[in-house]
This record gives C-alpha cells, sequence and structure tokens, in this order.
C-alpha cells in the first residue's frame, strides 16, 4: 500500500482550508449584499425617534450647505417627510462638542419653526450623570420656542430660566448640557439659515 508524505497531507490540508475559506467568504458577500443599510438609510431609520413617518434626505439647493457651524456645534445630515403633503417639518442630525467624552449627537425634529422633539443619536455620557441631559425631561426645556430670523439661540444658566430661551443646566453634568445647547443652536442656525433666510452660506 502506497502511503502518501507529509508534504502531501499539508499541502491537501491547507487546498481544503482555501477553499473552504474562499467559499465562506463568498457566501458573506452575497449575504451582505442582500442585507446591507447605506448610512443614509440607517440615519433614517434613526431619525424614526422623533418623526414617525418615513423619511428622505433634503434635497439642498445651489449655494445652500447642510453643513452648519454653530460654535461647538455642527448639523451634518437633514431629512424632510416622504409625504409630499406634509409641510415644514426638519428632522436634524446635529453634533455638539463639551461634552465630558468630547461630543455627542441629537435628532432635533423642527416643525413649523419650533423644535418639537429631540432624542439622542449618538453618546456616550456617563449614566447617571451626564445621560440626564440625554433624558426627555431635559430636552423639554427646547420644545415650543420660535426659531425666528433673529432668534440668538438658547442659552445655559444655572438657576431658575428667566426666559424661554434659557435652558437650566443638569447639575453635575455641565459639559453634557453644554453639548446639547451646542447641537441644538447649530440646527436653529440651519434653520435660520436654509429655511427662513433661503440662506446663502
Amino acid at each position: 500500500m502506497k502511503t502518501r508524505s507529509l508534504g502531501y497531507e499539508i499541502a491537501m490540508t491547507a487546498l481544503v482550508l482555501v477553499l473552504i475559506a474562499g467559499i465562506a467568504g463568498a457566501l458573506l458577500g452575497l449575504v451582505n449584499h442582500f442585507t446591507k443599510v447605506d448610512a443614509e438609510e440607517l440615519v433614517a431609520r434613526k431619525a424614526t425617534a422623533v418623526y414617525k413617518g418615513e423619511l428622505k434626505s433634503f434635497p439642498l439647493q445651489e449655494g445652500i450647505s447642510q453643513q452648519i457651524q454653530f460654535e461647538g456645534g455642527r448639523v451634518f445630515g437633514v431629512y424632510v417627510p416622504k409625504d409630499p403633503s406634509v409641510q415644514n417639518v426638519y428632522v436634524l442630525c446635529a453634533e455638539g462638542t463639551g461634552a465630558y467624552k468630547g461630543k455627542l449627537s441629537i435628532l432635533i425634529n423642527i416643525t413649523d419653526g419650533k423644535i418639537k422633539s429631540i432624542a439622542k443619536y449618538e453618546a456616550d455620557e456617563t449614566p447617571g450623570l451626564g445621560s440626564k441631559a440625554l433624558q426627555e425631561s431635559y430636552f423639554k426645556q427646547y420644545y415650543d420656542v420660535a426659531i425666528t430670523p433673529d432668534f440668538a439661540g438658547f442659552r445655559l444658566v444655572k438657576t431658575a430660566p428667566a426666559v424661554s430661551s434659557e435652558v437650566k443646566a443638569i447639575s453635575g453634568a455641565s459639559k453634557s448640557s453644554t453639548a446639547v445647547t451646542n447641537a441644538v443652536n447649530a440646527a436653529a442656525l440651519w434653520y435660520k439659515t436654509v429655511i427662513l433666510k433661503g440662506g446663502a452660506q
């Protein structure tokens, strides 16, 4: 009976492993092709936290940018309802710097010139402290304030707010409160610049 050399056995084992890896890679690629969600669709799905209908990317006009900077904040995505009968609704993805871990991102629904809802998009703040600035009870302070052409933005205060544009910072979470306010102010500036003023940048 003819015996196979050790080299032959090693070569055959390597060949089998290469074939298995190739087949597995091809199958994974096929699964990924049919299940892949592009970045824009993923954001639109997350945005259902502040708007329950289907959304599409906001169509930009020449000279208008979605990239709005406002001190420590920026808008990096804007969506509107797919239903053409729904008007004056904008869902913005905004980032604010100054958070305990650098920055955080939130979703903001501006309807008819007022913030109607806010939700966390991406944040990693300390549970029980910074995370308090990402709760509905804190977000409500920004709601229903009219964003007019002369709106100067929200301002953080440590005492009870005296006017509607003042927001009381969370005790022990001033950095997170600042980051949220920066993001909201970036969204308000986007609305003023693009929607109210028709705003070339």
